[in-house]
């Protein structure tokens, strides 16, 4: 038997696609969530050369955090769980509970994974930390943070948190800041009320509806095929050694809304697609980061590169719609 994994947040969007990255290469699985798996994603993950199970747990819970820790002792960690990016409104009724999760339960994981010396921790963070800027020119991991809205603002606290509790007790950790994943399962389980542009997009592609494209088509944003941010959080996961304790994860490229409209326009060559440049984007009060991020040391230090691209990432996606939907 394989050293065990813990992946927390495991029902949700990214962590699903990370379970099943880990298991395709033959690790041993513990998936922990709020909510349990549906049949369609007890299905994405079955028959994989690696096992998956699964337990439910609150991680503003510390008891209930530290005693699923202590019972699966993991060799290794993925921190995943997290309230995602919420429009406005929901932002105000679920703003203590955003904080709750992405802060606190934070940090109950970790104390509990210190207490079992867990091996190597990988922290979920995200590119929107950065803020929203003026320059579209790729973004570093040591530039300026600038988060503009409660999520945002949530995950640079996790993510300084974090780091600061590693370096006091010890863990062997490093954030991953993700830029805009797409692809299976992006759907709001309770946790991800807003999907993100591309998932709407491609599922109105699907049902052979019009696409609405709202806000400037032309900034561009770092949109990853969830695959290869997968395969980047397990690059960080299974490294022998780190060189930093902090990784952007994304194609290094940013992708308009022109740019996705051509590459859906060579799968549905009937695609109709409706511009309101007059309407806010609902990603813009969000504080999604405009651009790409630098992936040099995912991609230097550890070897990583993207199986994807936009074309190919999207067919994948289409091809999962196509069934799911």
């Amino acid at each position: 038997m394989s050293p065990t994994i813990l992946v927390t947040g495991a029902t949700g969007f990214v962590m699903a696609n990370l379970v099943r990255h880990l298991a395709e290469r033959g690790h041993d699985v513990v998936g922990a969530d709020i909510k349990p798996p549906d049949p369609p994603l007890r299905r994405f993950l079955e028959s994989l050369p690696g096992s998956v199970s699964f337990r439910q747990v609150d991680v503003t819970d510390r008891a209930a955090v530290s005693v699923l820790v202590h019972d699966v002792r993991p060799a290794r960690a993925v921190h995943g769980a997290a309230i995602t990016s919420i429009p406005l409104d929901v932002e105000r009724t679920r703003f203590v509970e955003t904080a709750d999760v992405n802060v606190t339960g934070t940090l109950n994981v970790l104390a509990a994974l210190a207490q079992v010396r867990t091996g190597r921790v990988v922290a979920i963070s995200s590119g929107s930390v950065y803020g929203p800027r003026a320059s579209l020119t790729p973004i570093r991991e040591d530039d300026v943070k600038d988060p503009q809205a409660g999520y945002p603002m949530t995950k640079w606290a996790g993510d300084m948190l974090a780091r600061r509790f590693a370096g006091v007790h010890g863990l062997d950790l490093a954030v991953a800041r993700l830029a805009g994943p797409f692809g299976p399962f992006e759907r709001d389980t309770g946790s991800r009320p807003l999907l993100s542009p591309m998932a709407e997009w491609a599922t109105a592609a699907v049902k052979g509806e019009a696409v609405s494209v709202t806000g400037d088509a032309t900034v561009p944003r770092d949109a990853v095929y969830v695959g290869d941010v997968a395969g980047g959080i397990a690059a960080i996961l299974v490294a022998d050694r780190l060189g930093y304790d902090a990784y952007n994860v994304g194609w290094g490229r940013g992708t308009s809304a022109e740019q996705a409209m051509a590459a859906l326009g060579r799968i549905f060559p009937r695609l109709r697609v409706e511009w309101y440049p007059e309407r806010l984007s609902p990603w813009s009060s969000a504080g999604a980061v405009a651009g790409p991020l630098r992936c040099d040391r995912l991609r230097q230090d550890l070897g990583w590169q993207p199986r994807y691209d936009l074309d190919s990432g999207l067919a994948e996606y289409i091809e999962w719609l196509r069934q799911y939907a």
